[in-house]
């Protein structure tokens, strides 16, 4: 029986090794980012009058920490917030909402213009938003997706604040996973679109009315 010479026999032990190593140095297989988005409206739609005069900037939309990337967030139990490894959002959810939230208004038959930040153009009306909360609740069945906006409206003119409020809302999901997050954020933004159209058109169309009253 032929045995290898003692150079192969060290040859053939060196390329095994690099082999093995080579092997420990690929990445395991690892499931594809699944990437979501909102795209959420609120339903119904009125064009405005052809006496509209009332134009509005919707201004800057934050988010509180932690809610301000990305990265799609949950929670198992109170005061711990985790983060979906192989889930996240296209953009940050503040910048996905700026386009909804005009679109809300615009279809609301108030205002005569809709304006986006950053705009130089002088509006009668600012809306300035903060996400306050956004993230799924895995502490109940089933799973809840939790959200929260802060709303401050303002007059141009004088820049003082006419009013402010808070919309939050709690979907139970079809599904214990991201995916069922993602549709359950949907029909919340969904609703709090149409809670905050609801809110602009009645707050202006107060003022509207103080304004016709005053001498």
């Amino acid at each position: 029986m032929m045995h290898p010479r003692p150079a192969t026999a060290s040859l053939l032990t060196v390329l095994a090794v690099a082999l093995a190593g080579c092997s420990a140095l690929q990445p395991a297989n690892v499931a594809p980012m699944a990437v979501y988005r909102l795209d959420a409206v609120a339903p119904g739609s009125s064009p405005a009058p052809a006496t509209a005069t009332a134009s509005i900037l919707v201004g800057s939309i934050r988010a509180a920490a932690g809610f301000d990337t990305s990265r799609m967030l949950y929670t198992r139990q109170s005061y711990q917030v985790e983060e979906f490894q192989q889930s996240q959002w296209q953009k940050p959810p503040a910048v996905m909402l700026m386009p909804l939230v005009a679109t809300a208004l615009e279809s609301s038959g108030v205002f005569k213009v809709v304006l986006q930040a950053p705009s130089a153009v002088l509006t009668t009306y600012r809306l300035d938003l903060e996400i306050v909360n956004l993230q799924q609740d895995f502490g109940t069945t089933p799973s809840h997706l939790n959200f929260k906006l802060r709303a401050h409206l303002s007059s141009r003119q004088n820049q003082q604040i006419i009013a402010w409020r808070e919309f939050g809302v709690s979907i139970p999901t079809a599904t214990e996973d991201a995916y069922g997050g993602v549709v359950a954020t949907n029909q919340a933004v969904a609703q709090v679109l149409q809670q905050l159209r609801a809110f602009c058109v009645d707050q202006i169309t107060q003022s509207a009315q103080a304004r016709k009253k005053q001498p």
